[in-house]
């Protein structure tokens, strides 16, 4: 049988605060990578933010994302 090392995480993001989500997802990254994990996983809406439904009716949201 082989294993397999899986990260789950749950970061401090803001909604519509690309930069910072983007870091904050790259720090995880490399601390799952240190931690053996072949898999990393993130929460839906982890690059947006999360409570930014009114934003997704904006025309840019998308591009930044």
């Amino acid at each position: 049988m082989r294993l397999l090392k899986v990260a789950t995480c749950n970061l401090n993001q803001w909604a519509m605060d690309f930069d910072c989500n983007l870091s904050n997802i790259k720090q995880s990254v490399a601390e799952a990578k240190a931690a053996g994990a072949m898999i990393r996983l993130g929460p839906e809406l982890e690059i947006t933010g999360y409570g930014c439904e009114d934003h997704f009716l904006e025309l840019d949201t998308v591009a930044h994302a």
